[in-house]
């Protein structure tokens, strides 16, 4: 890895050679707590150490990441403006906000994903729901009364939740919340019955009991939470759902610089502090993502991903 980084570095043009001079800022479209905003601060760390700058890590979590993608889409192509988003913001949007300023699949410049995270549906213990079976015959004789929280409108959340209730065959009452800590709170609290989160953001409180894990969409089950089965093993075979961490920067990023950011975070994550801490919340760290690969992989979630909206009906209410 080092020679690779050397002989990177040999070939830059002058200007990436000098970059970073200055602080980088670092946007993530989701709200603090969440998996997007854990895989910023991990790695944004691990960069500054690497380059010896500062990563300032700044959260915008409006309309469902559409204020962030703008502003990054929008703002100087020089390296000191990236986005760390997630498959809503990267993906789901476009199905959810055909009129967006900016599309986040063509009007941006890709990096890297840094990790992924299956989903996973949890029930508050006052439900009296055990398993995914009595989960859906509990909405099926409540049709549309039952509630779900998610981290917004559009977000993966919200439509992972929506995707499962489409296969199960019934209905829930979406509230939206700024973020999937504040969603958890009121999970926790009883004041909505269910959420679908990340692994990584949701595992430890099924650990502590406070919620109930009912399937995780991940094709095996996750380390993390070894007792919570795949939809396969639920009885919901075609329940794969999963979101991923996105790096991006504004269009017109030069490549000698993209290619740089994507390998340095690959060196961060082969090994070490930042590795350990996203694995250890459930994540996993995908390889050889270099930014043309990183282009492929989020055109091919598009076109996965998008029929669901479309199927699921799900809106931005």
């Amino acid at each position: 890895m080092l020679r690779f980084l050397l002989a990177l570095c040999l070939a830059l043009p002058a200007a990436a050679q000098e970059y970073p001079n200055r602080p980088v800022r670092v946007v993530v479209s989701l709200a603090p707590g969440g998996n997007a905003d854990i895989n910023a601060r991990v790695v944004a760390a691990a960069l500054a150490q690497s380059f010896g700058q500062q990563f300032i890590v700044e959260n915008r979590p409006a309309a469902g990441g559409t204020v962030a993608v703008e502003h990054v889409g929008r703002s100087a192509p020089d390296g000191y403006t990236l986005l760390v988003g997630a498959l809503g913001s990267h993906v789901l949007n476009v199905g959810l906000y055909p009129n967006a300023p900016v599309n986040p699949i063509t009007g941006l410049a890709h990096i890297t994903i840094s990790s992924e995270s299956a989903m996973v549906a949890a029930a508050h213990p006052s439900l009296g729901v055990r398993n995914l079976a009595e989960f859906r015959a509990l909405l099926a004789a409540r049709p549309g009364v039952v509630t779900f929280g998610s981290s917004g409108n559009g977000t993966t959340g919200h439509i992972a939740a929506a995707l499962l209730l489409y296969q199960l065959g019934v209905t829930g009452q979406h509230v939206p919340y700024r973020g999937s800590a504040a969603a958890f709170t009121d999970l926790s609290a009883g004041r909505v019955g269910f959420q679908v989160d990340t692994m990584s953001f949701i595992a430890e409180h099924i650990r502590a009991g406070s919620v109930i894990g009912l399937v995780t969409g991940g094709v095996a089950r996750g380390p993390a939470i070894p007792n919570v089965p795949t939809g396969a093993e639920a009885g919901l075979p075609q329940y794969v759902a999963s979101t991923w961490t996105p790096w991006s920067a504004p269009p017109g990023t030069p490549p000698a610089i993209l290619e740089l950011l994507s390998s340095r975070i690959a060196e961060a994550l082969a090994a070490g502090p930042a590795r350990d801490r996203l694995l250890g919340l459930g994540n996993t760290i995908p390889t050889g993502m270099t930014p043309a690969r990183t282009r492929a992989f989020i055109e091919a979630e598009a076109e996965k991903w998008l029929p669901v909206i479309r199927a699921t009906g799900a809106t931005l209410d």
